[in-house]
C-alpha cells in the first residue's frame, strides 16, 4: 500500500503540450497554478484565443484565483485518497493546472507524473471514429455503406443475415444492435491474451442481435472492433499504423499510441483499487474499441486541435460532433448526455456546449471533455478503476466555466 498523499502539483512544464517528455531523473516539482509557456502545433503565436489558430498554450495568470481552486481541490482528493491519476486543465490556451497524484506500479513505487501514459480505454473512440471521418473524406468508404462488403472475406467468411442492412455509422454511434464482447462471460478471462482482429469479431459474429438495426442506442464495443477492422481493410495497414499516419504523427501526440501488447516502458499499472493489482490488458484484445494508451499533455493537445481545425476541416470537426442518436432516458452510459456523436457524448454544461467520452477498462478510468465554444479542454486519467473521473472531470470544467477570470 502506498503511503499517501503522494501528489506532485505540475502546471505547464515546459515539454507539456509539445509531445516531449519529462527525463525520468527529472525531481518532482510542486508548484502553483500557471507556468512556463508550452508550445503548441506549427509557429507558437502566443495563446490560442481563436478557433482558426494552432492549439498553442501558455500559462495562467499569476495568482488566478480559480487555477489555484483547482489545485487545491485535486490535493484534497488526493489526501483523501480519491484520486490517483494526472489532471489538466486548458482554458482559451491557458494551463490552469496541470497535477499528477499517486503511484504508477505500487510494488516499486514509482510515482506517477503529469506526462506518465494511461491506457485510455473508451476515449479510444474518438481517434477511431475521426480516423474513420478523415477516411470517408478521401472517398475511401462512405458513413451510410453496409458494413459487410468490408469484412468479407478478410475478416468473415460469410456475413450474417441480421447484418447485412448495418452501416458504418451505426457501427460508430451504437446503433447496430450487435451485441458488446463487453458482456461475454470470458471477456475479462481473455483480456491478457494476445489475439486477432480475425478472432476477436468471430467471438460475436453469429450472436443474435440485440435490436434492430438503427432503432435504438446500446454501447457496443463490438462495433467499434469492427470500425478498426474496416480501417485496416481500406487502408491496407494495421490499426496502430493508420493511427499514426492519420492523427498521432501529424499532431504531434509523441505519447499516444496503439501496440498489440503492452504500452511502452513506465505506463501506469492499473488496479482495480488502491492496493488491489488489476491483471494486465493485452492491447490486441482491446483493439480499436479501448486499446490506445496516452498521457494529459496529449489528450488536451487532441481536444484543441479539434478547436483549431487541425486534425481535419471544419466540415469534419462539425461532423465528429453533431449528435447522431438519441441517448436513453437515463442517458447515454447512465451519464448526463441527450445524445451520441462521432466518439463524443453530447451534452450541455451550464447552457455551454459539452463533449466527452468516459473511458472505463480493467484497472483505468479515464475522462476527456471539451467545450468547443469556450476553449475548454479537462482531462483526468486515473490507475484505479474505482476513481469517479467523470465527475473529478464535470467539478474542473464547471470551475472553468464559473471564472471570473474567463476571457469571454
Amino acid at each position: 500500500m502506498p503511503k499517501w498523499p503522494i501528489f506532485v502539483g505540475f502546471l505547464a512544464i515546459s515539454a507539456a503540450l509539445t509531445g516531449g517528455a519529462i527525463p525520468s531523473a527529472t525531481p518532482a516539482m510542486a508548484v502553483s497554478a500557471g507556468g512556463t509557456v508550452v508550445t503548441g502545433l506549427g509557429v507558437d503565436r502566443g495563446a490560442a484565443t481563436q478557433e482558426s489558430e494552432p492549439p498553442a498554450t501558455s500559462p495562467a495568470p499569476d495568482g488566478g484565483q480559480t487555477a489555484a481552486a483547482m489545485l487545491e481541490y485535486l490535493q484534497d482528493l488526493a489526501a483523501k485518497k480519491e484520486f490517483t491519476g494526472s489532471a489538466l486543465v486548458v482554458r482559451r490556451g491557458k494551463v490552469l493546472v496541470r497535477f499528477a497524484a499517486g503511484e504508477a506500479d505500487e510494488e516499486k513505487h514509482i510515482p506517477i507524473r503529469p506526462d506518465t501514459v494511461f491506457r485510455i480505454a473508451s476515449v479510444t473512440k474518438q481517434f477511431t471514429s475521426m480516423i474513420v471521418l478523415k477516411l470517408r473524406d478521401r472517398g475511401l468508404l462512405g458513413l451510410d455503406d453496409p458494413v459487410c462488403p468490408y469484412l468479407v472475406p478478410s475478416y468473415i467468411k460469410t456475413c450474417p443475415k441480421a447484418w447485412r442492412p448495418i452501416t458504418i455509422r451505426e457501427i460508430l454511434t451504437h446503433t447496430s444492435g450487435i451485441p458488446d464482447i463487453q458482456g461475454l462471460p470470458d471477456f475479462y478471462a481473455k483480456l491478457s491474451q494476445p489475439t486477432t482482429t480475425r478472432k476477436l469479431i468471430q467471438r460475436f459474429v453469429n450472436l443474435p442481435l440485440d435490436f434492430k438495426p438503427g432503432t435504438r442506442w446500446e454501447y457496443s464495443n463490438s462495433g467499434y472492433i469492427l470500425a478498426g477492422a474496416i480501417i485496416q481493410r481500406v487502408t491496407h495497414k494495421p490499426y496502430g499504423t493508420v493511427l499514426h499516419d492519420e492523427i498521432t504523427g501529424p499532431l504531434n501526440l509523441q505519447h499516444t499510441g496503439y501496440s498489440r501488447g503492452n504500452p511502452p516502458d513506465g505506463y501506469a499499472k492499473g488496479y482495480f483499487t488502491l492496493g488491489s493489482p488489476a491483471p494486465p490488458i493485452n492491447g490486441s484484445q482491446a483493439f480499436s474499441a479501448t486499446g490506445i494508451y496516452s498521457n494529459a499533455d496529449d489528450i488536451a493537445r487532441w481536444d484543441r486541435s479539434f478547436g483549431a481545425h487541425v486534425v481535419a476541416p471544419p466540415a469534419t470537426v462539425k461532423k465528429a460532433f453533431t449528435p447522431q442518436a438519441s441517448c436513453p432516458c437515463k442517458g447515454c452510459l447512465n451519464l448526463p448526455s441527450s445524445a451520441y456523436a462521432f466518439g463524443w457524448l453530447v451534452d450541455r454544461l451550464e447552457g455551454h456546449r459539452l463533449r466527452y467520452h468516459p473511458g472505463l477498462l480493467q484497472g483505468y478510468a479515464a475522462s476527456n471533455m471539451y467545450l468547443p465554444d469556450d476553449g475548454i479542454a479537462v482531462v483526468v486519467l486515473s490507475n484505479v478503476q474505482n476513481t469517479d473521473t467523470n465527475g473529478i472531470a464535470r467539478h474542473l470544467a464547471t470551475m472553468a466555466l464559473n471564472s471570473s477570470e474567463c476571457a469571454c
